[in-house]
C-alpha cells in the first residue's frame, strides 16, 4: 500500500518511465532519475538554509552570484532538449547528475524570499561565503551516490523523494498564505494545499494514460 502511494504521487511530477527510473533491487523507483536529481538538490540545499539561515536576514543572492549559480541549470537543458530531440542519447547517471545541478540552485532563490525582513536595507546575500555553496554540493553528491547504488532499499529512497517533492510544493504554496502570522496554521494549510494539488494532478496524469 505504501509503494502504491508513493507511486500515485510520483505520478504527479514525471513520466515514470523504467528505463530512464534508477533500478534498486531490480524495481525502478517512483520517479526519473532525472527528477530524482532535481528534489535531491532540492532537499539538499533547502535542508542546509534552513539549519544555517533560518534566523538571518537574508535576500537572494548577489547579482554575480546569482549568474554563477545559474549556470548550473543549464547541463540538464543540454541534456534534456538533446535527448527529447534525439541528438544524442543520454543515460540514468547523467540524469541524475544534470538533475541534480539544476535542483539544488533552486532553494537559493526561493528560500530567502520566505524569510521575515528579507527586503530590508540589511539583509544579507544568501551566499556570503563559498561553504554555503560547496556543503549543499557535497550533500547532493553523497544522496546521489546512495541512490545510485541503491542503497539502503526501495522504499526508503521512494519515500526520501516523495518527502522532499512533497516538502517543496508546500512551501511553493506558503506564499499564497502571506497574510497568516500563525506558523501551525499556515503549515497545515501549505501541506494540505500541495497534497491536494499533487494529488489533482497525478489523477490527471493516470486518466491521460
Amino acid at each position: 500500500m505504501l509503494h502504491e502511494l508513493l507511486h500515485f504521487f510520483g505520478m504527479a511530477i514525471c513520466h515514470q518511465l523504467e528505463e530512464r527510473s534508477l533500478q534498486v533491487s531490480g524495481e525502478a523507483l517512483t520517479v526519473c532519475a532525472r527528477d530524482t536529481g532535481i528534489y535531491i538538490g532540492i532537499f539538499s540545499t533547502l535542508a542546509y538554509l534552513h539549519l544555517t539561515k533560518r534566523r538571518q536576514r537574508i535576500t537572494i543572492p548577489s547579482i554575480k552570484m546569482s549568474f554563477l549559480l545559474l549556470l548550473f541549470l543549464i547541463p540538464l537543458m543540454i541534456d534534456g532538449i538533446g535527448s527529447y530531440a534525439h541528438l544524442f542519447e543520454s543515460n540514468n547517471l547523467r540524469r541524475l547528475g544534470t538533475g541534480i545541478s539544476f535542483g539544488f540552485v533552486l532553494p537559493y532563490f526561493i528560500y530567502p524570499l520566505l524569510m521575515k525582513n528579507s527586503l530590508e536595507d540589511e539583509s544579507e546575500p544568501v551566499v556570503k561565503v563559498s561553504k554555503d555553496v560547496f556543503i549543499p554540493l557535497l550533500v547532493c553528491v553523497f544522496l546521489g551516490g546512495l541512490f545510485y547504488i541503491g542503497q539502503p532499499s526501495h522504499i526508503v529512497l521512494d519515500s526520501f523523494i516523495i518527502v522532499s517533492v512533497i516538502g517543496w510544493f508546500s512551501l511553493l504554496a506558503s506564499f499564497l498564505f502571506p497574510f497568516i502570522r500563525r506558523t501551525g496554521a499556515k503549515l497545515f494549510l501549505s501541506i494540505s494545499l500541495s497534497l491536494s494539488f499533487l494529488t489533482l494532478l497525478s489523477l490527471a496524469h493516470n486518466w491521460l494514460l
